[in-house]
């Protein structure tokens, strides 16, 4: 008898507690949600609520744009290098062991079993790209696997949260700040910045400015939040660059047609080697207007 009251209060002390954790968990998300919801508003406020632009006053982004800077969310840091986000204890271990097994020769990657890129490691893809920009909202298009971003202009906001689930690029809404395009982005699924980089949680959310800033260089100011990886939101600026190349054209992409990155029996990530049957050099990629190449991986 007294070994069932002791386990039926251990069972109980053990519900307390998970309420217990999800109540702070809860708060801590609630608490980082509100500081870039605050950032984004602020921003529209600064704007006087956003200008509503109509066809004849929307900035021209047309053309094919890559991005600038392989693959490292943060460009100025390579990938496997140290982070400059500041990681949570979590998720510090979680990049330690992942730089840890690549060195073994051991990595996974999402592209291996025909996953979408995921928001935001989506900014970090280097692929073609392409927007069509409208006065209700704008269309963000990557080459691979024809993903797109739909960033609502239109004065909506996001989808209710008992109506709401983690989507592959996001829930995303934004205004106009003259030329710039100010983008709120929450409801991600989780994942990695990209490969030899941190991960980020299903709690994550971002505020980007996206501007031209010449005829050939689209800019994008990015602050991520994320209550569960990151100590402090981090701020980095990425650049997309126009391809000059006459009559280039965005293709469907599928992953299936990419033989540098296999799923391993063990469900690991395999690369084939520089050398081997089958190799495509992945930094053949479009850096600069002066490039014709299209991008593969």
């Amino acid at each position: 008898m007294n070994t069932v009251r002791a386990n039926t209060w251990a069972a109980a002390i053990v519900v307390v507690w998970t309420f217990v954790a999800t109540m702070a968990s809860a708060q801590e998300y609630a608490k980082w949600y509100k500081q870039s919801e605050q950032h984004f508003l602020e921003l529209k406020q600064k704007a006087g609520g956003g200008t509503k632009l109509t066809w004849d006053k929307l900035p021209d982004w047309t053309g094919i744009w890559t991005r600038q800077g392989g693959t490292r969310f943060d460009p100025k840091v390579p990938n496997y290098d140290p982070t400059t986000a500041k990681l949570t204890p979590e998720y510090k271990a979680k990049f330690e062991k992942k730089l840890a097994d690549h060195n073994k020769g051991l990595e996974w990657d999402s592209l291996s079993y025909c996953l979408p890129a995921g928001f935001p490691r989506w900014l970090t893809e280097p692929f073609l790209r392409e927007f069509v920009v409208r006065p209700e909202e704008v269309w963000w298009i990557n080459e691979q696997q024809s993903e797109v971003r739909r960033i609502y202009t239109d004065g909506r906001g996001h989808v209710p949260e008992d109506e709401a689930y983690p989507l592959w690029t996001g829930d995303s809404i934004g205004f106009w700040d003259g030329d710039t395009l100010v983008v709120h982005t929450i409801n991600n699924k989780e994942g990695q910045y990209n490969r030899g980089q941190p991960d980020y949680s299903d709690k994550v959310s971002v505020v980007e400015k996206i501007r031209k800033v010449d005829a050939v260089t689209i800019e994008d100011d990015i602050t991520v939040y994320d209550p569960l990886s990151l100590v402090e939101p981090w701020h980095v600026a990425q650049r997309f660059v126009r391809v000059s190349t006459p009559n280039l054209r965005i293709n469907m992409w599928s992953c299936e047609e990419n033989n540098n990155v296999v799923k391993a029996p063990d469900g690991a990530t395999q690369f084939i080697l520089k050398g081997e049957k089958g190799y495509r050099d992945p930094d053949k990629l479009i850096t600069g207007p002066e490039q014709a190449q299209t991008p593969k991986q």
